[in-house]
């Protein structure tokens, strides 16, 4: 086993992981305050993209590392609608858009199918930085899972590298200062509400 293959190895055990925190944090604190409704829609949209594009781009790798990805991130979506903060029709619905676009981008080409996916999938985290910024009061976010994903992202950005596909490397550049801001700002919280679940907003956004 050479060293591309134990660092996709090492990015994938990362990808089983990464989102196992976040998903134990909204059940054990019950709570999703300070998760953004639109990054983590946009996560399962970005999750589907990328399993399609490592399935028709001979990525095993990336494909099965989101698979797992869309599992937990799935858990938070689905205490978001239990929440009441969106409704289960409507996550479905953006779940099927986002396959019919998935196909209608690959019949077109596999490239056109690559910058959508980096398009969605690096700019997932946006909102959830956004909403970092503009409150301090985010109790429902995991710290280690942006810490991983710091981390991720100088790992699957390396493999992106050495593998030749910049379709894979770039989301990198964006995602990786995003997290770090985020679990900056998710300490901080953490700090001054400890285990308050009291919301700024109603729904939060």
């Amino acid at each position: 086993m050479d060293f591309q293959d134990l660092l996709g190895a090492w990015c994938f055990g990362l990808s089983l992981i990464f989102t196992i925190p976040q998903a134990v944090r909204v059940i054990r604190r019950d709570t999703v305050e300070g998760i953004s409704v639109t990054s983590q829609l946009q996560g399962v949209a970005g999750s589907i993209l990328w399993i399609v594009y490592g399935l028709v781009s001979g990525s095993p790798v990336v494909a099965a590392a989101n698979v797992v990805t869309l599992i937990g991130i799935g858990v938070v979506v689905y205490k978001q609608v239990d929440m009441k903060v969106i409704t289960m029709r409507f996550a479905i619905g953006i779940e099927i858009a986002v396959c019919v676009l998935a196909f209608a981008t690959w019949s077109i080409s596999e490239s056109v199918l690559g910058v959508v996916t980096v398009v969605i999938g690096s700019t997932g985290i946006i909102p959830q930085a956004v909403r970092a910024a503009r409150t301090s009061h985010l109790v429902g976010v995991s710290v280690m899972t942006f810490l991983i994903i710091t981390t991720m992202t100088i790992s699957w950005g390396t493999y992106g590298l050495l593998i030749g596909d910049a379709y894979v490397a770039a989301p990198n550049i964006i995602i990786g200062p995003c997290a770090l801001f985020i679990a900056i700002r998710a300490i901080q919280s953490h700090r001054r509400y400890g285990s308050s679940t009291t919301a700024e907003a109603t729904p939060a956004r």
